[in-house]
């Protein structure tokens, strides 16, 4: 395939039509016209049609305007010397000599008058239309209204500045009447699009010998627009290589490219300036601010724009832009430094005057360098916080860095750099780590210094190096300890020191100072003492001895408005909240996380009020609104993760723990996996023990022994960490209810009621009825309702909609298995609803299979031995229902059968009439493990040893 041809092959099938009609028979001219912008490949089109026009032995004579200075009929003249001389090495180029003045009528009719040649078609190529001579022009109009002595076709190129049939013409032609714009008008059209990807790749190899693959030749497509000439002065200085997308994106944005004077050079004065300035401004300039840049009149402005379409470079619309990027990149890098720094800094100015958005103005100071300006410093903070909002964390950093080379003073450049460092802490916490170490060295100011080492600490301490944080919070009393000072600037390192020990590894937690010595400080102002009254609160938690001065000292510990706080303090000051009881105050205190300083779309902050709203809405029992609170963040929380930051670790497990509750148990597994907190071995850290309850939850379903062991390994690490308080983690609650469930009752009695003293001592209705459920399960009979109702009535009055739907639901069972119905439809009821409306789709499962038979018919009235009167099961066909022994009315069949209680002998009859232990229990709404129980019991009573004995138990008497 030509190189003409790559890409064109519509185009090429079109032309040959014309050939072909040319060939069949005579009549008027065929009259085509190839339409495309600079650079489309016209000329290199219309040259191997040409070559296979005459190839298929039609005369051909092709010729290219020059502009003006053409004497008349330069072109038409240059046409017929082709013809007569015929081709020279398979070029058809034009003699020089041979363009006389006068009318070329005679020297036509020689080459087409009779004669051997008088059949064979003549094809006329003429390139680039709008350079050609007006009176060519006209005598080839003429020419295509005249039935011709031989089939003749006329072919001609064009450069316009649109696509398709609405394509403008150059005004090189003149007006509508010209002879040009007519000989136009009547041609087919034929137009020139930009190659498409694939063949972007073919025409790279054949031009350039450059190897593209998918990704980068669609990268060509998007800066040249298919523009085979701007694609070859991309692809120029990678030459016999393979380029890269990087690669290619820097050659375009260097602006060092070959073919610029092609583009430019035809360009006025006020043209070139108006495109440079919509180079400057960007994609999207007004004409106003672009003519303004430009040093010119709006009127002459609209003038260059007409040029500048003609001529291809800017698209035909507004607001104004390039036909493609790379003829951005072209004109940009024709501008010297010095001018284009110039250009930008007044763009700057322009835009900030017409009170254009934060981000374009930046965009423009960035490219100028320092300004030393108060508002330049302002704009390029303000467009930083915006890209941080939209996600773009690497382009806020660059316009951070662009800040520090402004003249700052020392707080202002404490702000900056720590601004930057929350930034890098995201994306590369190495280099985070890197400059607030080095700024922390170089500052003096004690001031200064503490927030250095605050941030630099909080920074190691969400990469899991509690360690090397706390050795820089001791760096920094150290040092504070050798200047004036003041008190509260000790008083904080201390503060942050005994927070993150709270977090750090056990043994660290243990080495640290005695809190004490921290709680008993004097009360303090401003952020100082909100951390401590935060520090006091968790503390109190911790102890589980006073609830009502950990509820006080988290209100006293609430950041307040800008600059008050951080969201780790908020996080303290509603998690103490929340475990005292106080979850609606905690909730409005999460919807003023706004206020709280340094929050950003993008940094940790922002994850940790999420984490803070998703622990509100859980303690409230919103399973389907925490989830959907965290679930935004989940990528953040992982990749936090990963970094080893504590409290990501509180939130993973938090979200995969609701998820296990609302059904979506592999999700949860899957998200532990990712996380890898599905590990044997977690770090031995306060974060882990909500891990491994976490991991209870997923597993308590398949596997409860798993569970259990998670359970217990959490308040092992609990203890350690000297929390006995139910309300942080209740785990031997729930390691009660597996351990019940089980059969291992005096087990779970026994952490029950360790629970229930803790929790009776911290006096919440979630805690303490918490602990009566798990209590409730470990007794049977009466006991176990009475202690389920004492559970159900005490919460309540508790927040926790979630915790008091599973007493309510386990009480309906327990009211069903003992035959009150309708204590039990109304329990069962109220369960359904709350499990509903807290998202926890098993546990509205499990209340609905309770409820269905209930709800289809009552339970039918027990004999007068306390038998229940049921359908008996389906049997197999060939099956034999045992035969049930007459009883005497009002009496059982044996007399030990008094002595069991009306469960047992619920169980025992229908045993008797060959249910299975499962059938049972699905009659009765019980677990199978005490359909066991009652049944083992009722056989020790009746001294027997199993089914076989009970036909002779009910026949004997």
């Amino acid at each position: 395939m030509a190189l003409g041809e790559i890409g064109r092959r519509s185009e090429t099938a079109r032309l040959r039509a014309v050939l072909e009609r040319c060939r069949r028979g005579r009549g008027a001219a065929a009259l085509v016209v190839v339409r495309g912008e600079p650079g489309a490949g016209k000329s290199a089109l219309l040259d191997a049609f040409g070559a296979e026009a005459s190839a298929g032995g039609c005369r051909v004579a092709a010729v290219r305007g020059t502009g003006a200075g053409e004497r008349p009929y330069a072109a038409v003249h240059r046409l017929i010397a082709q013809l007569r001389s015929g081709p020279e090495d398979g070029r058809f180029a034009a003699d020089p000599h041979c363009a006389p003045d006068g009318d070329p009528g005679p020297g036509w009719a020689a080459v087409v008058g009779a004669g051997a040649e008088a059949d064979v078609p003549v094809v006329l190529c003429v390139d680039d239309v709008a350079r050609v001579d007006s009176w060519s022009l006209r005598w080839l109009l003429d020419l295509s209204r005249t039935v011709p002595p031989v089939p003749l076709a006329l072919v001609l190129t064009d450069r316009t500045c649109g696509a398709g049939a609405r394509a403008v013409a150059a005004p090189a032609l003149g007006s509508s009447h010209a002879p040009g714009c007519v000989l136009l008008t009547g041609a087919e059209s034929i137009d020139l699009a930009g190659l498409r990807s694939e063949d972007l790749a073919a025409a790279a190899a054949a031009r350039c010998r450059v190897v593209l693959d998918a990704r980068t030749a669609a990268l060509c497509g998007d800066l040249t627009g298919g523009n085979p000439a701007l694609l070859h002065a991309l692809l120029a200085p990678h030459s016999d290589r393979a380029p890269t997308e990087d690669a290619l994106r820097a050659t375009a944005a260097s602006g060092a490219l070959t073919g610029a004077d092609r583009w430019l050079a035809a360009l006025g004065a006020p043209a070139l300036a108006l495109a440079r300035a919509v180079a400057v401004l960007g994609g999207g300039a007004e004409v106003a601010v672009s003519a303004e840049l430009a040093h010119l009149t709006v009127e002459e402005a609209l003038a260059a724009v007409d040029q500048l379409v003609d001529a291809c470079l800017l698209a035909n619309r507004t607001p104004l832009a390039f036909r493609h990027p790379l003829l951005e990149a072209m004109v940009l890098g024709s501008i010297a430094a010095g001018t284009r720094t110039a250009l930008h800094l007044r763009a700057a100015a322009l835009l900030r005057d017409r009170q254009a958005e934060a981000t374009s103005v930046a965009h423009h100071l960035l490219a100028t360098g320092p300004v030393g300006e108060e508002w330049a410093k302002r704009c390029l903070r303000l467009a930083a916080r915006q890209l941080e909002r939209e996600g773009r964390p690497h382009d806020a950093a660059r316009y951070r860095r662009c800040v520090l080379r402004e003249p700052l003073r020392p707080q202002e450049k404490l702000a900056i750099r720590r601004e930057l460092a929350e930034l890098y802490a995201v994306i590369d916490p190495e280099r985070a780590v890197h400059l607030l170490d080095t700024a922390r060295c170089e500052s003096h100011p004690p001031g200064i210094v503490v927030e250095y080492a605050l941030a630099l600490a909080a920074v190691l301490d969400g990469c899991g190096r509690s360690e090397d944080a706390v050795t820089v919070l001791d760096d920094a009393a150290a040092r504070l300890g050798r200047t004036p000072r003041d008190g509260s600037w000790q008083l904080r390192l201390r503060l942050h020191k005994a927070f993150i020990c709270r977090r750090a590894p056990l043994w660290l937690a243990r080495a640290a100072d005695p809190p004490g010595t921290l709680i008993c400080q004097a009360p303090r102002k401003g952020v100082a003492g909100r951390e401590l009254a935060a520090l006091r609160a968790v503390q109190a938690v911790d102890a589980g001895a006073d609830r009502g001065a950990a509820a006080r000292y988290a209100r006293q510990g609430l950041p307040r408005g800008e600059g008050c706080g951080s969201a780790t303090l908020l996080w303290h000051a509603c998690g103490a909240l929340v475990a005292a009881g106080e979850v609606a105050e905690a909730w409005t205190h999460c919807g003023r996380g706004r206020q709280v300083s340094g929050v950003r779309a993008g940094r940790w902050d922002q994850v940790t009020l999420a984490l803070v709203r998703a622990t509100v809405l859980r303690a409230r029992g919103d399973l389907h609104a925490a989830d959907a609170t965290l679930t935004p963040v989940a990528d953040r929380l992982l990749s936090f993760v990963s970094a080893g930051h504590p409290l990501a670790v509180v939130g993973v497990s938090a979200l995969a723990e609701v998820r296990a509750l609302r059904g979506a148990t592999d999700s949860a597994r899957s998200l532990l996996a990712e996380s890898r907190l599905d590990r044997h071995r977690l770090p031995w850290r306060r974060d882990s023990a909500y891990a491994l309850a976490a991991r209870a939850a997923v597993h308590e379903s398949d596997d409860p022994g798993r569970a259990v062991e998670d359970l217990l390994a959490a308040g092992r690490l609990m203890d350690e960490a000297g929390v006995r308080n139910p309300a942080v983690l209740p785990w031997r609650s729930r390691a009660a209810r597996i351990l019940a469930a089980c059969g291992e009752r005096a087990e779970a009695a026994a952490l029950a009621r360790a629970e229930l003293a803790d929790a009776r001592r911290w006096g919440t209705p979630e805690s303490v009825g918490t602990a009566l459920h798990a209590l409730a399960l470990s007794e049977t009979g009466e006991r176990r309702i009475g202690v389920l109702t004492e559970a159900a009535r005490t919460l309540a009055r508790s927040a926790d909609r979630m915790q008091h739907a599973v007493v309510q639901a386990a009480l309906g069972a327990e009211l069903a298995a003992d035959g009150r119905a309708e204590a039990a439809r109304a329990e069962l009821r109220s369960a359904l609803q709350l499990a509903h409306a807290c998202g926890a789709d098993p546990l509205a499962h499990r209340v609905q299979r309770t409820l269905g038979p209930l709800r289809a018919r009552c339970l039918a009235a027990c004999a007068p031995s306390g038998a229940l009167a049921a359908t008996p099961r389906a049997r197999p066909a060939g099956e034999v229902a045992p035969a049930a022994a007459p009883e005497p009315p009002g009496h059982a069949a044996h007399p030990l059968l008094d002595s069991l209680t009306p469960q047992e002998r619920k169980i025992l009859h229908l045993a008797r009439d060959g249910y299975s232990n499962r059938d049972i229990a699905g009659r009765l709404f019980v677990a199978v493990r005490t359909v066991e129980f009652h049944l083992s019991g009722a056989y020790r009573k009746l001294g027997i040893a199993g089914r076989r004995q009970l036909a002779e138990v009910f026949s004997a008497g």
